[in-house]
């Protein structure tokens, strides 16, 4: 079975066999780039003026050469190839780990059963803290991966892309413990903390899509609250759930601004993320998250979150596909009241990150907004990163600026992932009918004004759309009526 790609994350990877291949090819390439095939055509032209079965012996040479010839430039191509894809439902590995993973060189992740830090110089594989590889056990096969085989930046974009799409997996030992065996510099070689890589690469440059997020367990302010594990990450922030001693849940909102950052962008960052501090506080609505709390610890900004029981709007397709539009509709008007009042205070508050993600579906059945986009800008957002947000993003917000209408245009991107299950089309028109025929001509032309690529083609207001879309629903229930 093909399985069709449409990777969100790329990780280079090359292999001592690889490296060594490659070395080779290049060595030899002068014989089998150059002689070899200067040989197939002259045998070729031998073979043919004397009848290709006139003489065996010939053939059998020419066909040597051939041979010879496409396995160098397959073994060339195969060394060449050095991408691992990743994607929310697995991972893709190059053709060389085929002998290693079996039939199929995609696996899902469910698959996929213990990630370890080990050191395969020692007799047994086990947890190791001075590891020289990272062992990958699916329940159907084994794949060792060489630490040195990673540049830094891409080892943390592996192991971060695991810790997300697949946090239930546990990496043994824990990060925080692991001393990396693996090429630092260009010229030297020597042992450095995941942590310490972490610092160097941070140190390097503000902005930078990877940073070491807190491990389950770790505590902050004086041990008033415990992480007890992350739900997102993105940028230079994460969400994680945290409780307090008195063991009742919490969401806690993490940014880091790097040390050496230039004043300006560094001051800019901070000032938004107080901001949306300060601005959630005063926030008066029950489907709006309150802020609890706001603290600095290790340099690093915190945001106390109340805990909104129950799943986000992504996941919640993803667990039960495409919703049916009456409970769309539902939703869709549940999330543009929270709009009508984010727009209707003075000044107006224009989210700018309106997704699936940053809506919760709580327990009772009803929305809740849980994230806010104003520090977002800076320190990237911890909810959708990596799950195709520039869908949601307005064509006007890609020009730099944003509007109330720029809330409306992301409400109608969401309302068609609800309907089909998929992300739209960035910066288009989206019309859920044509992905799903089951969508009512109604509904579809709802979303279409919604994403209009103008603004004036908009609703004028999240007040007229929840009429618009209160409208449709009395319809619709008299009509099955």
């Amino acid at each position: 079975m093909t399985v069709e790609l449409n990777p969100l994350i790329t990780v280079n990877y090359k292999d001592s066999p690889s490296k060594r291949g490659l070395q080779l090819m290049v060595f030899s390439s002068p014989f089998w780039l150059l002689w070899a095939p200067a040989a197939v055509l002259w045998l070729g032209e031998a073979v043919v003026a004397g009848g290709i079965f006139s003489d065996l012996a010939l053939l059998g040479l020419w066909l040597f050469f051939v041979g010879f010839t496409s396995l160098c430039a397959f073994t060339l191509f195969v060394c060449i190839q050095n991408k691992f894809l990743i994607t929310r439902e697995g991972i893709k590995f190059p053709l060389r780990c085929l002998l290693q993973v079996g039939s199929s060189l995609y696996r899902p992740w469910s698959k996929l059963q213990s990630v370890m830090f080990v050191n395969t110089d020692r007799d047994r594989l086990a947890p190791s803290k001075n590891p020289n590889a990272i062992l990958m056990q699916f329940s159907d096969s084994t794949l060792p991966l060489e630490l040195d085989a990673f540049s830094k930046h891409d080892l943390q974009s592996f192991i971060l892309a695991l810790q997300s799409y697949v946090p239930e997996i546990p990496i043994e030992p824990p990060l925080a413990e692991v001393e990396l065996q693996m090429d630092t510099s260009a010229k030297t070689r020597q042992d450095a903390s995941f942590t310490q890589i972490w610092e160097d690469d941070m140190s390097s440059r503000f902005g930078s899509t990877v940073f070491i997020p807190l491990e389950p367990g770790e505590k902050l302010q004086n041990g008033r609250l415990e992480v007890v594990g992350q739900i997102a990450f993105g940028g230079l922030s994460a969400i994680y759930l945290a409780k307090g001693k008195d063991g009742q849940l919490c969401v806690i909102k993490e940014a880091v601004v790097p040390a050496n950052s230039d004043k300006e962008s560094a001051g800019k960052a901070l000032e938004m993320f107080q901001r949306e501090a300060q601005l959630l506080m005063t926030l008066n609505n029950p489907r709006i998250a309150r802020v609890l709390d706001n603290f600095v610890e290790n340099r690093r900004h915190y945001m106390l979150l109340e805990y909104i029981d129950g799943k986000d709007l992504r996941r919640y397709v993803k667990e039960r596909g495409p919703q049916k539009e009456e409970l769309v509709l539902r939703w869709a008007i549940e999330v543009a009241e929270i709009l009508d009042y984010l727009h209707k205070l003075s000044p107006p508050i224009v989210h700018r990150d309106l997704t699936p993600d940053n809506l919760v579906l709580e327990r009772n059945g009803c929305i809740v907004l849980i994230d806010f986009g104003a520090a977002n800008q800076f320190l990237g957002t911890a909810t959708g990163t990596l799950v195709g947000k520039q869908s949601y993003i307005s064509p006007e917000q890609f020009r730099g600026y944003s509007e109330p209408a720029s809330d409306l245009y992301a409400l109608g991107a969401t309302m068609f992932h609800l309907l089909t299950g998929q992300d739209p089309e960035p910066l288009s028109e989206s019309h859920p009918k044509q992905t799903n025929s089951d969508i009512s001509e109604e509904v579809d032309s709802l979303v279409a004004k919604l994403t209009a690529m103008e603004v004036d083609e908009r609703f004028p207001s999240a007040e007229t759309t929840i009429a618009v879309m209160k409208s449709l629903n009395d319809r619709k229930t008299l009509a099955e009526k």
